[in-house]
């Protein structure tokens, strides 16, 4: 038999994503792409994106789950969460669409996913965006069960022309 692994012990923190961060977050990002979409995206995508994050510009921000270690106090990142702002002819606020979750597989289960879509909340109600909405793959049963407990399920459908 074969003993389960022991999760490490320690805190996690949810905090915009920094230039420090680029590395672990490109890490991740690729990870996630290759479970869920296409892991031939080209570099300059990611580098696009992270570089979109941290211009103040532009309405698409980035956060980071920071995982600080009780044995040492070092830090690793284990999660992120991308999001964005935009208008809608629906409403005079603008809404948030959280366009991409992804925990470490070694941290999942653990509530990292529920702090990563509690921080793009309390930034959605800071900027006056409380409208907060997001899909997900109709086969990922694992986080539609905490999804599930943070929002409610629409009977909508996506459409595309192309890409994702």
């Amino acid at each position: 038999m074969v003993a389960a692994q022991e999760k490490p012990q320690g805190t996690v923190k949810v905090r915009y994503v920094e230039e420090k961060d680029r590395e672990d977050w490109v890490r991740l990002w690729r990870k996630f792409i290759a479970t869920y979409a296409n892991p031939h995206l080209s570099g300059n995508v990611e580098k696009a994106n992270f570089d979109r994050f941290l211009d103040p510009s532009v309405k698409l921000w980035s956060a980071v789950a920071v995982f600080t270690h009780d044995s040492d106090g070092s830090e690793q990142v284990i999660g992120f969460t991308d999001f964005l702002s935009h208008p809608s002819t629906w409403q005079v606020d603008d809404k948030m669409y959280l366009n991409d979750l992804f925990v470490d597989d070694d941290f999942r289960v653990g509530g990292v996913g529920r702090k990563l879509i509690e921080f793009v909340y309390a930034e959605a109600d800071k900027m006056g965006t409380p409208h907060v909405y997001w899909n997900t793959d109709h086969f990922n049963h694992r986080a539609q069960l905490l999804y599930t407990k943070m929002a409610y399920v629409t009977d909508k459908r996506i459409y595309r022309r192309h890409g994702f």
